[in-house]
């Protein structure tokens, strides 16, 4: 008997137990009657407790040739410098059009580099408007590279000159094993920024230092067990009984590549004019996929087959993330977002990813709270914002100066935003 089954025939009984369990009230204590529902009684629990018994043994044997979920180590990018580099060593700065093999080399096996240090996603944001690169390599005296820092610098009509590590992005900060090494690549950053080069420079990573940080965002992971038989029994009932409200308006899962950018976007625009943000151009999403066509993937969920709901897909090593979500606001009585989010997990786990990351939140709000209640736990993200000015303030649409430009863009109409929404996103970081 598989697990399904054996839950059906326990929900089975536990109702039946129930039933009797209300018929004591009407016989008589110590009656023949009241005697017989004893026995009934007694006969339900005993084959409960056997079914319970065979439910956890089945469980038990689906793990068996899998990790422990606490014992997944989380990917590297997570992982903190935690010694000291012990010697002489420097950091240079490479622009864009100078030789970067050496940098290329370096990320291309270090166990925190991310697939938004590779070259491909190098190219992807050194292409886009507005934007100039460069790394700052650090070397030991031998010249070995032992750390590096890749910034994007963009140049915008509307917010002037400012750098980031990385834009659009979740992840891209500093890599090195080396606590002075890190220390050094923020400390250029933070001389540049005095001397005015850039009016604004931002270091986004999940590392901890010396400097004075924003810690108001976070990534939400989860680790994935090896079946999704046992990922559902882990959410547990409530979160299953959100995921059956959709059914009843037969929604239907693709997942795919550009061929569904279309869907994606159509619901991602409008999202995103829902929330008062301006919208990625549709090229943008396309340009991604180009360069990471193995790792890229667009989910949509359909109602009378119209995208309702829908998720943009990359792999990043043994890990999925979910960089970009949007729902309709009228799919949301329906419970698409759950639903939709399901059948992403459940995907992931077909593609044997260890992790899932919900992507990045602003601890305690909504966003939150959802991802939380699929099993994600918080980790913990620090921005370095450095600036020509003490009181410099960051450019991120938390910032309160764009509550009024929010408000106003709410009130746009959908074909509005997606005119004018590109010009203003590729200007935001």
């Amino acid at each position: 008997m598989d697990i399904k089954a054996v839950k059906k025939q326990l929900k089975a009984l536990k109702a039946e137990k129930g039933k009797i369990a209300r018929q004591f009230k009407d016989v008589e204590s110590g009656s023949a009657e009241h005697q017989a529902l004893v026995a009934k009684m007694q006969e339900i629990s005993t084959s409960v407790k056997a079914l319970e018994a065979e439910q956890k043994a089945l469980l038990k044997a689906q793990n068996t040739e899998q990790e422990d979920v606490s014992e997944v180590p989380l990917p590297g990018q997570f992982e903190q410098p935690e010694t000291t580099f012990n010697g002489d060593f420097s950091v240079s700065r490479v622009p864009q059009t100078g030789d970067l093999m050496p940098w290329w080399e370096f990320v291309s096996s270090h166990k925190q580099a991310s697939v938004y240090h590779k070259k491909d996603v190098w190219q992807f944001l050194t292409s886009q408007p507005y934007t100039t690169g460069e790394v700052l390599l650090a070397r030991d005296d031998k010249g070995n590279v032992i750390g590096g820092l890749p910034l994007i610098f963009l140049t915008t009509p509307l917010l002037g000159n400012f750098g980031v590590s990385l834009p659009f992005f979740n992840y891209g900060g500093p890599v090195t094993r080396f606590e002075n090494v890190f220390t050094a690549l923020l400390d250029v950053c933070q001389q540049d920024a005095r001397s005015g080069d850039a009016k604004y420079t931002e270091i986004r990573t999940t590392t901890k230092s010396q400097f004075e940080a924003s810690t108001k965002k976070v990534s939400m992971l989860r680790a994935l067990p090896g079946s999704a038989s046992v990922f559902d029994d882990e959410i547990g009932a409530k979160v299953r009984a959100q995921v059956k409200k959709a059914e009843p308006y037969r929604p239907k899962f693709k997942v795919g590549k550009q061929e569904l950018l279309d869907d994606f976007y159509d619901v991602f625009a409008r999202n995103m004019r829902d929330l008062g943000t301006p919208v990625n151009d549709k090229r943008f999403f396309s340009a991604l996929m180009d360069a990471l066509p193995e790792q890229t993937f667009i989910a949509v969920a359909y109602v009378d087959d119209q995208p309702v709901a829908t998720g943009f897909l990359l792999v990043n090593g043994r890990m999925m993330e979910i960089p970009w979500a949007s729902t309709v606001r009228d799919a949301n009585k329906m419970n698409m977002n759950m639903w939709l989010y399901h059948q992403i997990l459940h995907f992931a786990i077909k593609k044997k990813m260890k992790w899932f990351d919900f992507g990045r939140s602003t601890q305690d709000a909504g966003t939150y709270r959802f991802k939380k209640q699929w099993g994600a736990e918080p980790l913990q993200h620090y921005w370095y914002n450095f600036s020509a000015e003490p009181s410099g303030e960051s450019l991120n649409p938390d910032n309160p100066k764009f509550k009024l430009a929010i408000a106003v863009w709410q009130r746009l109409p959908v074909w509005l935003t997606r005119r004018i929404g590109p010009f203003l996103s590729r200007q935001l970081p």
